[in-house]
């Protein structure tokens, strides 16, 4: 049972603002959607400790809030009706966080030096081949390797400085700034 325990304390660490997001983006009031969240928790750890096996734990963790936020609405008297086929599906939901984190990087790109910043735009944001770029810029194709590596592990320091991220499944699944002074402004 400690490894459950710890396992879900992991889970709690890991996907606590992730969650909260989540519960806060259906939920309006703050204070509310941090009531659902540690409902979920204690659900959790209530069927944990039931001795019940959650094979995945994410899963289960999102499911819980998605039922959380039904029995909210449900309890406040607030109809329900059926959802619309057409309507917008959690993988759309992260597709958007990841695509609005995908505009935020532009800033920061432009803030590495010109020869990292020429290197990465050349093969991350254009396509062009390694080869194209070291031939183009008289270097070897080694050069502009070790540059983009270099560029990409700037550009990562450079957004987890302004925002805390996290990502499923090779997707954002969630991010918020952390302070509007940590990037100065640079991203929304």
């Amino acid at each position: 049972m400690q490894a459950a325990d710890d396992d879900l304390g992991a889970a709690f660490a890991r996907l606590r603002q992730s969650l909260r997001s989540y519960l806060r983006r259906r939920v309006s009031d703050p204070a509310q959607a941090e009531d659902l969240l540690q409902d979920v928790f204690v659900k959790a750890l209530a069927s944990q400790q039931a001795g019940r096996h959650i094979d995945n734990l994410t899963g289960w963790l999102y499911a819980a809030a998605r039922t959380a936020v039904a029995d909210h609405y449900r309890s406040a008297g607030v109809s329900m009706e059926a959802l619309d086929d057409e309507m917008p599906c959690a993988e759309l939901d992260d597709m958007r966080m990841h695509q609005a984190l995908s505009a935020c990087l532009r800033p920061f790109v432009d803030q590495l030096a010109p020869r990292y910043r020429e290197a990465l735009i050349a093969t991350d944001f254009e396509g062009e081949t390694m080869r194209s770029v070291a031939e183009k810029q008289g270097v070897s194709v080694s050069a502009i390797k070790s540059r983009v590596v270099r560029a990409r592990a700037m550009l990562k320091d450079k957004v987890l400085a302004c925002c805390h991220v996290e990502i499923t499944d090779a997707t954002v699944s969630d991010y918020h700034r952390i302070s509007s002074s940590s990037c100065g402004g640079k991203c929304t």
